[in-house]
């Protein structure tokens, strides 16, 4: 079937793409030739199921409505194969990120799997009888725009439909003890694998049947509540997914304290950072996609936005095959990225609040642009020293920019030009990966957010941050 751009199924829909091939089937991305829409279609061999049972799977998406779980618009059959023609969802899987970039920061963890707990919690709540989805794992949960979506409901049933059960599926590392037992099925089964998946977020890894907990990266709450989803015995575990997103709810609580309110699931508004380079070559682009995959870590719905003409998004985007979606957005290691289009492209508006704009060079685009902050990437190298002095003097500078050392080496402590009066300065040590740094850099990251975030908070958090000699005194470097 898959001659791609020539193949029409059903009269209406053009086929354009594989979008993935799975245990149960394959998946098509196809167009609506009339409503000029993208959908998905399903494609299931009636050698490895009959019709009622697919049927099944439709009925149960059908009487679900909720943004995280795609909609159902049709079935269809021919002689070998039976079609689910759903809603297409444009996201990266959980699996796919994390083989990416590797394990996510808790921050991150703790959003998305707040996010899953609701989705689970509105399947068990389902009336008038729950349903249990028994394959909760990473492939099956999409990041789309910063939102998770359930995919997939193949092995999805009926509560009351458990005990009858004859053929039971899972996958390794996800699936709970009794779905290999043959024991009682319902809504614990499904809190074991949103353990599994918490785990796997915060590692990379699948847990083994003693999970293994780096100290690093779980602190005391989080290896208690992972150790509960994944007891043995589903009697020990959370009694239902509510209970279990309090817990985490509560973590995120936490982190919420201890780092001043800041990284929330979103600013308290809109937020955008211009970010130029005092000359060609200061590292804009490589602070700009640094900056914004540090906050996506931290689990903002950021997008990097590309302002100048280097056309780097699409030579990534280009060299690692990646595509881009119904906004014109490419995913590149899961961090949302924007090309220059140019004025003539009208796009769709984008759902990101939180944008890093690279402007390139200093000029006067970047001097008359309307952002919350400024970032003005400087070099710190000797032979860099008169463009850096001309850049700072530069007499369009936006109010309240702030100055980013790159590269920075402590040797120069002493022998850096001086900011524009006060501006407060930031050291930036060497990052060969903008899409992933160091414990260092990290830090120098935290402390260019706190200050954007606190000149919009009239400078609360600001006072906290002092310039250059800052750095040192806590011997950063």
């Amino acid at each position: 079937m898959e001659r791609f751009g020539s193949t029409i199924l059903f009269g209406k829909y053009e086929l354009c793409r594989l979008l993935g091939r799975g245990r149960s089937g394959t998946v098509y991305l196809v167009k609506h030739k009339e409503l000029e829409e993208y959908r998905a279609i399903k494609q299931v061999s009636k050698s490895c199921v009959d019709y009622g049972q697919f049927r099944k799977e439709a009925l149960i998406l059908k009487g679900i409505r909720h943004p995280g779980i795609p909609v159902v618009y049709d079935l269809e059959e021919d002689e070998d194969f039976c079609y689910l023609i759903e809603e297409f969802l444009e996201g990266d899987s959980l699996y796919a990120l994390v083989s990416d970039i590797g394990h996510f920061s808790t921050a991150m963890t703790v959003r998305y799997g707040i996010q899953i707990c609701h989705l689970v919690n509105i399947l068990h709540s389902a009336t008038p009888t729950p349903i249990l989805y028994l394959d909760l794992q990473p492939k099956n949960l999409l990041v789309c725009s910063g939102t998770v979506k359930l995919v997939d409901f193949d092995h999805a049933i009926h509560l009351d439909e458990a005990e009858y059960l004859t053929k039971r599926y899972g996958t390794v590392g996800c699936a709970a003890p009794e779905q290999y037992t043959g024991a009682v099925l319902d809504e614990r089964t499904d809190i074991y694998a949103i353990g599994a998946v918490l785990y796997y977020m915060l590692t990379g890894e699948f847990p083994e049947k003693v999970p293994v907990f780096p100290r690093e990266r779980m602190d005391r709450h989080w290896t208690r509540l992972i150790r509960t989803c994944l007891k043995e015995n589903p009697a020990e575990r959370y009694e239902s997914a509510d209970r279990l997103v309090k817990e985490l709810e509560y973590i995120q609580k936490q982190m919420e304290k201890k780092e001043k309110g800041v990284f929330r699931e979103s600013p308290e508004s809109s937020l955008t950072i211009a970010i130029a380079g005092a000359f060609p070559g200061a590292g804009t682009t490589h602070v700009a996609i640094g900056f914004a995959a540090y906050l996506w870590r931290r689990g903002l719905a950021v997008l990097y936005e590309e302002k100048n003409g280097s056309e780097a998004v699409r030579q990534m985007a280009g060299c690692e095959g990646y595509s881009m979606d119904s906004f014109g957005i490419y995913r590149i290691h899961g961090l949302p990225m924007l090309p220059l289009y140019g004025e003539a492209v009208k796009l769709e508006s984008h759902p990101y609040r939180v944008v890093i704009q690279d402007y390139g060079t200093l000029g006067e685009t970047f001097s008359q642009e309307m952002a919350d902050g400024y970032l003005l990437v400087c070099g710190s190298k000797p032979w860099q020293w008169k463009g850096v002095r001309d850049a700072v003097q530069f007499p369009g500078n936006p109010p309240g920019m702030a100055i980013i050392y790159n590269q920075f080496c402590r040797q120069l402590t002493d022998r850096l030009p001086g900011p524009v009066k006060e501006a407060e300065c930031f050291l930036m040590p060497d990052c060969p990966n903008p899409f992933t740094c160091t414990r260092k850099v990290q830090k120098v990251y935290d402390e260019i957010f706190f200050s954007l975030v606190g000149k919009r908070t009239g400078g609360k958090i600001r006072a906290l941050l002092r310039m250059v000699k800052r750095f040192f005194s806590a011997g950063r470097f």
